[in-house]
């Protein structure tokens, strides 16, 4: 009787612990969303900049805008790996496609977008910027595509290109995951 009594305590211990535990990873599946869905839109008034001539100046010329970029990004791939894990654990029972979508979103974005490449891709930039500043007198009455003008559209075209897809990226992936009902 007496073992009885104590096999049904440590059942009913278990099962509080487990529910509780049940409980905190809904809750951390609830704030990585909320806390993705605010890096998003962070992002998103980042990359209004970003994706400009100007935007890439101010990036290249101004360090604290530079470290607010690069914190930004460093805590969007942060919060899309915990993401990812929190996906890649629901996938072992749910088949669905928009899970399968999202975890292969998520997969191309942290491969060909990652901090380091994006982070590269803008270092890059601003050197091209910077030749095209230093060339700026012999290029300004220039026309076409070797003017100073044309050397900038290109350089934002390129620069904007780049930030859209990782937009583009981020908006499905944002989507998705509303989709998934984790929050």
């Amino acid at each position: 009787m007496k073992l009885r009594i104590v096999q049904l305590t440590l059942i009913s211990i278990l099962a509080c612990s487990c529910v509780t535990n049940l409980s905190a990873q809904s809750s951390d599946s609830v704030s990585i969303v909320k806390k993705f869905d605010q890096l998003v839109l962070q992002w998103d008034l980042l990359s209004l900049e970003l994706g400009k001539y100007e935007g890439l100046d101010k990036y290249c010329t101004d360090k604290p805008y530079q470290d607010n970029v690069i914190k930004t990004l460093e805590e969007i791939h942060h919060y899309d790996t915990l993401l990812y894990q929190t996906l890649a654990k629901k996938a072992r029972y749910d088949k669905s496609s928009e899970l399968k979508k999202t975890l292969k979103q998520i997969e191309e974005f942290e491969t060909e977008y990652k901090g380091p490449s994006f982070l590269k891709k803008l270092h890059d930039e601003c050197v091209g910027r910077r030749e095209i500043e230093k060339d700026y007198k012999e290029t300004r009455n220039d026309i076409g595509m070797n003017s100073y003008d044309g050397q900038v559209l290109v350089l934002e075209a390129d620069l904007n290109r780049y930030v859209e897809h990782i937009t583009k990226l981020m908006d499905h992936i944002e989507e998705h995951i509303h989709h998934l009902h984790l929050e």
